[in-house]
Protein backbone atom coordinates (compact mmCIF):
# COMPACT_ATOMS: atom_id res chain seq x y z
CA UNK A 1 0.00 0.00 0.00
CA UNK A 2 2.79 2.42 0.92
CA UNK A 3 4.66 1.52 -2.27
CA UNK A 4 1.62 2.20 -4.46
CA UNK A 5 1.05 5.49 -2.67
CA UNK A 6 4.66 6.47 -3.24
CA UNK A 7 4.48 5.55 -6.92
CA UNK A 8 1.32 7.60 -7.28
CA UNK A 9 3.01 10.63 -5.74
CA UNK A 10 6.03 10.18 -8.00
CA UNK A 11 3.83 9.98 -11.08
CA UNK A 12 2.39 13.40 -10.22
CA UNK A 13 5.82 15.02 -10.20
CA UNK A 14 6.62 17.25 -13.22
CA UNK A 15 10.20 18.25 -13.88
CA UNK A 16 10.71 21.76 -15.23
CA UNK A 17 14.05 22.49 -16.82
CA UNK A 18 15.30 25.98 -16.00
CA UNK A 19 18.62 27.66 -16.52
CA UNK A 20 20.47 30.09 -14.31
CA UNK A 21 19.35 32.84 -16.71
CA UNK A 22 15.69 31.87 -16.13
CA UNK A 23 16.14 32.17 -12.38
CA UNK A 24 17.90 35.52 -12.73
CA UNK A 25 15.15 36.81 -15.02
CA UNK A 26 12.47 35.65 -12.56
CA UNK A 27 14.15 37.59 -9.74
CA UNK A 28 14.62 40.61 -12.03
CA UNK A 29 10.97 40.69 -13.08
CA UNK A 30 9.79 40.13 -9.51
CA UNK A 31 11.92 43.05 -8.35
CA UNK A 32 10.87 45.26 -11.29
CA UNK A 33 7.10 44.79 -11.00
CA UNK A 34 6.64 46.94 -7.85
CA UNK A 35 8.81 49.69 -9.36
CA UNK A 36 6.80 49.62 -12.58
CA UNK A 37 3.50 49.81 -10.70
CA UNK A 38 4.46 52.32 -8.02
CA UNK A 39 7.13 54.54 -9.59
CA UNK A 40 7.86 54.19 -13.31
CA UNK A 41 4.18 54.22 -14.29
CA UNK A 42 3.81 57.63 -12.61
CA UNK A 43 6.19 59.04 -15.22
CA UNK A 44 3.90 58.09 -18.13
CA UNK A 45 2.77 61.31 -19.79
CA UNK A 46 -0.97 61.14 -20.35
CA UNK A 47 -3.94 63.46 -19.82
CA UNK A 48 -7.31 62.58 -18.35
CA UNK A 49 -6.02 59.31 -16.91
CA UNK A 50 -4.19 58.36 -13.74
CA UNK A 51 -0.66 57.39 -14.91
CA UNK A 52 -0.57 54.57 -12.34
CA UNK A 53 -3.78 53.12 -13.81
CA UNK A 54 -2.26 53.38 -17.29
CA UNK A 55 0.72 51.43 -15.96
CA UNK A 56 -1.62 48.72 -14.65
CA UNK A 57 -3.34 48.68 -18.03
CA UNK A 58 0.02 48.08 -19.75
CA UNK A 59 0.81 45.22 -17.37
CA UNK A 60 -2.54 43.62 -18.23
CA UNK A 61 -1.88 44.05 -21.95
CA UNK A 62 1.53 42.43 -21.48
CA UNK A 63 0.08 39.36 -19.78
CA UNK A 64 -2.87 38.87 -22.15
CA UNK A 65 -1.05 36.58 -24.60
CA UNK A 66 2.26 34.83 -25.06
CA UNK A 67 3.21 36.35 -28.42
CA UNK A 68 6.09 38.39 -29.87
CA UNK A 69 3.97 41.54 -29.57
CA UNK A 70 3.38 40.83 -25.86
CA UNK A 71 7.12 40.29 -25.46
CA UNK A 72 7.67 43.67 -27.12
CA UNK A 73 5.42 45.36 -24.55
CA UNK A 74 7.24 43.65 -21.69
CA UNK A 75 10.70 44.58 -22.99
CA UNK A 76 9.73 48.20 -23.63
CA UNK A 77 8.08 48.42 -20.20
CA UNK A 78 11.24 47.07 -18.56
CA UNK A 79 13.39 49.41 -20.67
CA UNK A 80 11.43 52.47 -19.51
CA UNK A 81 11.48 51.23 -15.91
CA UNK A 82 15.24 50.71 -16.08
CA UNK A 83 15.76 54.16 -17.60
CA UNK A 84 13.58 55.73 -14.93
CA UNK A 85 15.37 53.87 -12.14
CA UNK A 86 19.02 54.02 -13.20
CA UNK A 87 19.22 56.55 -16.02
CA UNK A 88 20.50 55.87 -19.52
CA UNK A 89 22.76 52.80 -19.56
CA UNK A 90 23.50 49.72 -21.66
CA UNK A 91 20.88 47.45 -20.06
CA UNK A 92 18.05 49.90 -20.75
CA UNK A 93 19.22 50.25 -24.36
CA UNK A 94 19.46 46.46 -24.73
CA UNK A 95 15.86 46.11 -23.56
CA UNK A 96 14.76 48.80 -26.01
CA UNK A 97 16.47 46.98 -28.88
CA UNK A 98 14.93 43.70 -27.73
CA UNK A 99 11.48 45.31 -27.88
CA UNK A 100 12.08 46.61 -31.41
CA UNK A 101 13.22 43.16 -32.55
CA UNK A 102 10.11 41.58 -31.00
CA UNK A 103 7.91 44.08 -32.84
CA UNK A 104 9.69 43.25 -36.08
CA UNK A 105 9.11 39.53 -35.47
CA UNK A 106 5.45 40.15 -34.65
CA UNK A 107 4.92 42.21 -37.80
CA UNK A 108 6.06 39.28 -39.96
CA UNK A 109 3.04 37.32 -38.77
CA UNK A 110 0.32 38.08 -41.31
CA UNK A 111 -2.52 37.13 -38.95
CA UNK A 112 -2.54 39.99 -36.43
CA UNK A 113 -5.67 40.26 -34.31
CA UNK A 114 -7.03 43.10 -32.20
CA UNK A 115 -5.08 42.05 -29.11
CA UNK A 116 -1.82 42.06 -31.06
CA UNK A 117 -2.58 45.49 -32.54
CA UNK A 118 -3.21 46.86 -29.05
CA UNK A 119 0.09 45.34 -27.92
CA UNK A 120 1.88 46.91 -30.91
CA UNK A 121 0.39 50.28 -29.97
CA UNK A 122 1.34 49.89 -26.30
CA UNK A 123 4.92 48.89 -27.15
CA UNK A 124 5.25 51.79 -29.60
CA UNK A 125 4.05 54.31 -27.03
CA UNK A 126 6.40 52.90 -24.39
CA UNK A 127 9.29 53.27 -26.84
CA UNK A 128 8.10 56.84 -27.47
CA UNK A 129 8.12 57.43 -23.70
CA UNK A 130 11.63 55.97 -23.52
CA UNK A 131 12.84 58.60 -26.02
CA UNK A 132 10.94 61.43 -24.32
CA UNK A 133 12.35 60.60 -20.89
CA UNK A 134 15.99 60.56 -21.92
CA UNK A 135 17.82 63.48 -20.28
CA UNK A 136 19.08 64.86 -23.60
CA UNK A 137 16.79 65.28 -26.60
CA UNK A 138 18.93 64.15 -29.52
CA UNK A 139 16.52 62.60 -32.02
CA UNK A 140 13.01 62.76 -33.46
CA UNK A 141 12.39 59.08 -32.75
CA UNK A 142 9.58 59.87 -30.31
CA UNK A 143 7.60 61.47 -33.16
CA UNK A 144 8.21 58.50 -35.44
CA UNK A 145 6.93 56.11 -32.77
CA UNK A 146 3.74 58.16 -32.36
CA UNK A 147 3.32 58.30 -36.14
CA UNK A 148 3.82 54.54 -36.42
CA UNK A 149 1.32 53.78 -33.67
CA UNK A 150 -1.27 56.07 -35.26
CA UNK A 151 -0.77 54.30 -38.58
CA UNK A 152 -1.28 50.89 -36.96
CA UNK A 153 -4.46 52.08 -35.20
CA UNK A 154 -5.79 53.65 -38.38
CA UNK A 155 -5.07 50.55 -40.48
CA UNK A 156 -6.73 48.27 -37.93
CA UNK A 157 -9.73 50.64 -37.52
CA UNK A 158 -9.37 50.40 -33.76
CA UNK A 159 -10.73 53.90 -33.21
CA UNK A 160 -14.29 52.71 -33.64
CA UNK A 161 -13.95 49.99 -30.98
CA UNK A 162 -15.83 50.72 -27.76
CA UNK A 163 -16.27 49.15 -24.36
CA UNK A 164 -12.67 48.18 -23.59
CA UNK A 165 -11.20 50.45 -20.87
CA UNK A 166 -7.63 49.32 -21.61
CA UNK A 167 -8.02 50.10 -25.30
CA UNK A 168 -9.60 53.47 -24.47
CA UNK A 169 -6.70 54.35 -22.17
CA UNK A 170 -4.13 53.51 -24.86
CA UNK A 171 -6.04 55.37 -27.58
CA UNK A 172 -6.30 58.46 -25.38
CA UNK A 173 -2.58 58.17 -24.58
CA UNK A 174 -1.76 58.11 -28.30
CA UNK A 175 -4.16 60.98 -28.97
CA UNK A 176 -2.58 63.16 -26.29
CA UNK A 177 0.95 62.67 -27.60
CA UNK A 178 -0.24 63.16 -31.17
CA UNK A 179 -2.02 66.45 -30.48
CA UNK A 180 0.70 68.03 -28.33
CA UNK A 181 3.25 66.79 -30.85
CA UNK A 182 1.17 68.34 -33.61
CA UNK A 183 1.51 71.76 -31.97
CA UNK A 184 5.31 71.67 -31.69
CA UNK A 185 5.73 69.90 -35.03
CA UNK A 186 3.69 72.61 -36.75
CA UNK A 187 6.04 75.33 -35.50
CA UNK A 188 9.23 73.29 -35.91
CA UNK A 189 8.64 72.36 -39.55
CA UNK A 190 8.25 76.00 -40.64
CA UNK A 191 11.98 76.14 -41.36
CA UNK A 192 12.65 72.41 -41.56
CA UNK A 193 12.15 69.71 -44.15
CA UNK A 194 9.52 67.37 -42.72
CA UNK A 195 9.42 63.68 -43.69
CA UNK A 196 6.04 63.32 -45.46
CA UNK A 197 4.96 60.01 -43.88
CA UNK A 198 5.56 61.33 -40.39
CA UNK A 199 3.72 64.56 -41.19
CA UNK A 200 0.74 62.60 -42.45
CA UNK A 201 0.41 60.50 -39.33
CA UNK A 202 1.05 63.32 -36.90
CA UNK A 203 -2.34 64.58 -38.14
CA UNK A 204 -5.31 63.61 -35.97
CA UNK A 205 -7.48 60.62 -36.78
CA UNK A 206 -11.02 61.55 -37.86
CA UNK A 207 -12.74 59.56 -35.10
CA UNK A 208 -11.22 61.83 -32.48
CA UNK A 209 -13.07 64.79 -33.95
CA UNK A 210 -16.50 63.19 -33.70
CA UNK A 211 -18.81 64.31 -30.92
CA UNK A 212 -19.68 60.70 -30.12
CA UNK A 213 -16.05 59.84 -29.29
CA UNK A 214 -16.15 58.89 -25.62
CA UNK A 215 -13.89 57.09 -23.22
CA UNK A 216 -14.81 54.95 -20.26
CA UNK A 217 -11.61 55.91 -18.47
CA UNK A 218 -10.69 59.48 -19.37
CA UNK A 219 -12.54 62.51 -18.06
CA UNK A 220 -14.83 63.77 -20.88
CA UNK A 221 -13.65 67.34 -20.30
CA UNK A 222 -10.02 66.38 -20.99
CA UNK A 223 -11.00 64.70 -24.27
CA UNK A 224 -13.08 67.74 -25.20
CA UNK A 225 -10.13 70.07 -24.59
CA UNK A 226 -7.80 67.96 -26.71
CA UNK A 227 -10.43 67.64 -29.42
CA UNK A 228 -10.85 71.43 -29.63
CA UNK A 229 -7.09 71.96 -29.77
CA UNK A 230 -6.96 69.30 -32.46
CA UNK A 231 -9.60 71.09 -34.54
CA UNK A 232 -7.81 74.41 -34.23
CA UNK A 233 -4.46 72.95 -35.31
CA UNK A 234 -6.13 71.72 -38.49
CA UNK A 235 -7.28 75.15 -39.65
CA UNK A 236 -4.97 77.63 -37.89
CA UNK A 237 -3.63 80.37 -40.14
CA UNK A 238 -0.46 82.30 -39.21
CA UNK A 239 -1.57 85.64 -40.69
CA UNK A 240 -5.33 85.53 -41.32
CA UNK A 241 -5.70 89.26 -41.96
CA UNK A 242 -3.09 89.15 -44.73
CA UNK A 243 -3.92 85.78 -46.31
CA UNK A 244 -7.73 85.57 -46.20
CA UNK A 245 -10.44 87.25 -48.22
CA UNK A 246 -13.07 89.30 -46.39
CA UNK A 247 -15.53 86.40 -46.54
CA UNK A 248 -12.95 83.85 -45.37
CA UNK A 249 -11.92 86.14 -42.53
CA UNK A 250 -15.53 86.51 -41.37
CA UNK A 251 -16.02 82.73 -41.41
CA UNK A 252 -12.72 82.17 -39.61
CA UNK A 253 -13.62 84.75 -36.95
CA UNK A 254 -17.03 83.14 -36.46
CA UNK A 255 -15.34 79.76 -35.98
CA UNK A 256 -12.92 81.25 -33.43
CA UNK A 257 -15.81 82.78 -31.49
CA UNK A 258 -17.55 79.41 -31.35
CA UNK A 259 -14.32 77.68 -30.32
CA UNK A 260 -13.70 80.27 -27.62
CA UNK A 261 -17.26 79.81 -26.35
CA UNK A 262 -16.81 76.03 -26.15
CA UNK A 263 -13.53 76.38 -24.27
CA UNK A 264 -15.00 78.78 -21.72
CA UNK A 265 -17.90 76.38 -21.01
CA UNK A 266 -15.75 73.38 -20.13
CA UNK A 267 -16.03 72.56 -16.44
CA UNK A 268 -13.80 70.34 -14.28
CA UNK A 269 -15.12 66.79 -13.73
CA UNK A 270 -15.23 67.16 -9.94
CA UNK A 271 -12.26 64.90 -9.23
CA UNK A 272 -9.25 65.66 -7.01
CA UNK A 273 -8.13 69.26 -6.50
CA UNK A 274 -4.80 68.77 -8.30
CA UNK A 275 -6.52 67.03 -11.23
CA UNK A 276 -8.96 69.91 -11.60
CA UNK A 277 -6.12 72.44 -11.39
CA UNK A 278 -4.15 70.70 -14.15
CA UNK A 279 -7.27 70.54 -16.30
CA UNK A 280 -7.86 74.26 -15.73
CA UNK A 281 -4.25 75.02 -16.70
CA UNK A 282 -4.75 73.16 -19.97
CA UNK A 283 -7.95 75.09 -20.63
CA UNK A 284 -6.25 78.42 -19.94
CA UNK A 285 -3.23 77.43 -22.04
CA UNK A 286 -5.42 76.48 -25.01
CA UNK A 287 -7.48 79.68 -24.69
CA UNK A 288 -4.28 81.75 -24.69
CA UNK A 289 -2.74 79.75 -27.55
CA UNK A 290 -5.82 80.00 -29.77
CA UNK A 291 -6.17 83.75 -29.23
CA UNK A 292 -2.46 84.47 -29.72
CA UNK A 293 -2.23 82.26 -32.80
CA UNK A 294 -5.27 84.00 -34.30
CA UNK A 295 -3.51 87.37 -34.28
CA UNK A 296 -6.03 88.65 -31.70
CA UNK A 297 -8.90 88.53 -34.18
CA UNK A 298 -11.34 88.23 -31.27
CA UNK A 299 -9.90 91.38 -29.65
CA UNK A 300 -9.87 89.91 -26.15
CA UNK A 301 -6.68 91.38 -24.72
CA UNK A 302 -8.33 92.03 -21.36
CA UNK A 303 -9.70 88.49 -21.12
CA UNK A 304 -6.38 86.95 -22.08
CA UNK A 305 -4.59 88.89 -19.36
CA UNK A 306 -7.11 87.59 -16.82
CA UNK A 307 -6.45 84.04 -18.03
CA UNK A 308 -2.71 84.57 -17.65
CA UNK A 309 -3.08 86.09 -14.17
CA UNK A 310 -5.22 83.15 -13.07
CA UNK A 311 -2.68 80.69 -14.47
CA UNK A 312 0.19 82.26 -12.53
CA UNK A 313 -1.91 82.20 -9.38
CA UNK A 314 -2.44 78.45 -9.91
CA UNK A 315 1.28 77.98 -10.64
CA UNK A 316 2.11 79.48 -7.26
CA UNK A 317 -0.33 77.15 -5.49
CA UNK A 318 0.67 73.89 -7.20
CA UNK A 319 3.23 71.60 -5.64
CA UNK A 320 4.22 70.35 -9.10
CA UNK A 321 3.03 70.17 -12.70
CA UNK A 322 4.61 67.37 -14.70
CA UNK A 323 2.69 68.13 -17.89
CA UNK A 324 4.92 70.45 -19.90
CA UNK A 325 2.50 71.89 -22.48
CA UNK A 326 0.59 74.27 -20.16
CA UNK A 327 3.80 75.25 -18.35
CA UNK A 328 5.41 76.22 -21.65
CA UNK A 329 2.45 78.00 -23.28
CA UNK A 330 1.51 79.95 -20.15
CA UNK A 331 5.12 80.43 -19.06
CA UNK A 332 5.84 82.22 -22.34
CA UNK A 333 3.33 84.87 -21.22
CA UNK A 334 5.51 85.91 -18.26
CA UNK A 335 6.55 89.53 -18.78
CA UNK A 336 7.90 90.45 -15.34
CA UNK A 337 10.70 89.00 -13.24
CA UNK A 338 8.14 88.11 -10.58
CA UNK A 339 6.02 86.05 -12.99
CA UNK A 340 9.09 84.38 -14.46
CA UNK A 341 10.24 83.42 -10.98
CA UNK A 342 6.85 81.83 -10.31
CA UNK A 343 7.22 79.66 -13.43
CA UNK A 344 10.81 78.66 -12.70
CA UNK A 345 9.96 77.87 -9.07
CA UNK A 346 7.14 75.57 -10.21
CA UNK A 347 9.54 73.80 -12.58
CA UNK A 348 12.11 73.43 -9.79
CA UNK A 349 9.48 71.88 -7.49
CA UNK A 350 8.34 69.56 -10.26
CA UNK A 351 11.82 68.33 -11.13
CA UNK A 352 12.28 67.22 -7.52
CA UNK A 353 9.49 64.68 -8.04
CA UNK A 354 10.81 61.20 -8.71
CA UNK A 355 8.35 60.75 -11.58
CA UNK A 356 9.25 64.00 -13.36
CA UNK A 357 11.44 64.20 -16.43
CA UNK A 358 13.80 67.05 -17.22
CA UNK A 359 12.33 70.48 -18.02
CA UNK A 360 15.62 71.72 -19.51
CA UNK A 361 14.20 72.04 -23.02
CA UNK A 362 11.14 73.91 -21.76
CA UNK A 363 13.33 76.34 -19.83
CA UNK A 364 15.58 76.97 -22.84
CA UNK A 365 12.59 77.65 -25.11
CA UNK A 366 10.82 79.88 -22.58
CA UNK A 367 13.93 81.93 -21.88
CA UNK A 368 14.40 82.43 -25.62
CA UNK A 369 10.80 83.71 -25.87
CA UNK A 370 11.37 86.02 -22.90
CA UNK A 371 14.55 87.39 -24.49
CA UNK A 372 12.74 88.15 -27.75
CA UNK A 373 9.90 89.89 -25.90
CA UNK A 374 12.36 91.96 -23.85
CA UNK A 375 14.31 93.08 -26.93
CA UNK A 376 11.30 93.87 -29.12
CA UNK A 377 9.96 97.42 -29.28
CA UNK A 378 6.52 96.17 -30.36
CA UNK A 379 4.29 93.10 -29.98
CA UNK A 380 5.79 90.27 -32.03
CA UNK A 381 3.76 87.97 -34.26
CA UNK A 382 3.04 84.98 -32.03
CA UNK A 383 3.19 82.32 -34.75
CA UNK A 384 6.46 83.69 -36.10
CA UNK A 385 8.00 84.02 -32.65
CA UNK A 386 7.26 80.44 -31.59
CA UNK A 387 8.17 79.03 -34.98
CA UNK A 388 11.54 80.77 -35.07
CA UNK A 389 12.43 79.55 -31.58
CA UNK A 390 11.06 76.00 -31.83
CA UNK A 391 12.38 75.74 -35.39
CA UNK A 392 15.89 76.50 -34.15
CA UNK A 393 15.89 73.20 -32.23
CA UNK A 394 17.76 70.36 -33.90
CA UNK A 395 14.90 67.99 -33.01
CA UNK A 396 11.16 68.45 -32.46
CA UNK A 397 10.54 69.26 -28.79
CA UNK A 398 8.14 66.96 -26.97
CA UNK A 399 6.04 68.98 -24.53
CA UNK A 400 3.79 66.22 -23.19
Amino acid sequence: MGINSSNRRNSDIHIVQVSAWDVQMHHYLTASAPHIQCAASQSLATFGHDPAELGNCLLRVTLTTNTPSAAAVLSSLLALSSLHRYGIHSHALDLKIKSIKALRAASKNGNIGTKEVIQHAAAGMLLCSFEVHQPSATSNQWAWYVAGVKQIISTAHLGSAQGDPDLDAILDWVFYHGIVGRVTWGHWREGTLTPPTCTQYMSPDPYYLKDERTSHAAAPSSLTLLGLLCEFCEIASPSPRETMSTRELCEYTAYLKELDWKLTRIEPPGEGADTNTILELYRLAILVYVNRMSDDLLEQAGKIQKYVDKAFSLFAQLGSCERQFPVFILGCEARTDEDRTVVLDLIARTEKQHSSRSFDQVKILMKAVWAQDDLADRELNYWGKLSSIIGSCSVVPSLV
